[in-house]
This record gives C-alpha cells, sequence and structure tokens, in this order.
C-alpha cells in the first residue's frame, strides 16, 4: 500500500513539472491578440425608398388637405402616411437606446439601414413633412390659414414645448406598430 502511494506521488510530482514547463513555454511565447471582424450588412428590398428620396405618388390633393384640418397632428399623419405604409424606410431598432435606423445608398448599388441618432432624425422628419404641408396650405382657406397659424406658433415657442410635441408625436408613430 506504501509502495503504491509512493508511485501514485511520483506520477503525480512528474505531472506538475510538465505543467510548469508548458507554463513556463507558454510564457516565453509573445502575446498575440485575436481580431474579430464583424460584418453585419442589414440588406434592404430594393422596393424601399432612400430615406430623404419617399415616393408620395399614393397621396392626394384631397389627402393633404384632410391632413391640414387637424393642425396638431398633421405632420406626424403625414410621416404616417409616407414612411409606415408606404416607403418604410425609417424605424427604430430599440426604444431605449436614442437611435434610429434609415435605408441609405451603399457599396454596388444595394441600399442598407444606417444608424443614426433619433433626435437628427425626427427633426429631419419633421421639417420635410412640415415644409410638405406648408406649401399644400392655402392662407386665404380657413383650414390652410390654420395650419400655418399653427406653424408659426411652433416656429415661435420660446421655451421650444410644442416643437418638442410634435418631435414626441412623430416618434410616437415611427415606434408604433402601424
Amino acid at each position: 500500500m506504501v509502495a503504491q502511494l509512493r508511485n501514485e506521488n511520483a506520477r503525480l510530482v512528474e505531472q506538475l513539472k510538465i505543467k510548469d514547463e508548458q507554463i513556463k513555454e507558454l510564457i516565453k511565447r509573445p502575446r498575440t491578440t485575436n481580431h474579430t471582424t464583424n460584418n453585419n450588412k442589414w440588406v434592404v428590398d430594393a422596393s424601399i425608398n432612400i430615406f430623404g428620396k419617399e415616393t408620395v405618388n399614393h397621396l392626394t390633393t384631397a389627402d393633404y388637405q384632410n391632413l391640414l384640418k387637424n393642425p396638431v397632428s398633421a405632420v406626424s399623419e403625414l410621416v404616417k402616411l409616407k414612411h409606415k405604409r408606404a416607403n418604410n424606410n425609417v424605424r427604430c431598432p430599440s426604444i431605449k437606446r436614442a437611435m434610429y435606423q434609415v435605408v441609405v445608398p451603399g457599396e454596388e448599388g444595394e441600399k442598407q439601414w444606417e444608424n443614426r441618432a433619433r433626435d437628427e432624425v425626427l427633426e429631419e422628419l419633421y421639417a420635410t413633412n412640415a415644409g410638405i404641408l406648408e406649401a399644400e396650405a392655402d392662407e386665404d382657406t380657413k383650414v390652410g390659414s390654420q395650419f400655418l397659424n399653427f406653424q408659426e406658433k411652433v416656429k415661435t415657442d420660446e421655451g421650444g414645448k410644442l416643437y418638442k410635441e410634435q418631435l414626441d408625436k412623430i416618434h410616437c408613430i415611427i415606434t408604433s406598430g402601424n
């Protein structure tokens, strides 16, 4: 029994010597860095238009006039009609992050999703769509003048509360499932 314990002890001591040698060899080797390249590419359906170059062919003059009847929600509703129903080229991948994704031209003529700051996208959406509606509004009509007056209030609002409310409405449209 004692002989077995001595043999086992000698075997374990020999294993420890071998492991010590391996450790010394590993310490001598130069350190290497592992590089991982992540080539995520979000391929976009070719029928989706590039952000900022949306089609509005599906909207009629009557659609614009209906939108102008409610100045408070006109811009956000136009965003809904343009971006959520027809073009579908802006999305919010995570409500917790202040980031949106928009469709941009990619390499080799493909379209791809690009991350952009949420506030930048919201401001662009508001400016573009408010401009479209302002061009459609006729100041000689009651509906048109009401819309233009509301837009003037938004622009001259000192605290920016009305403007922020408009951006929040657009954000709700983008993040909603419709």
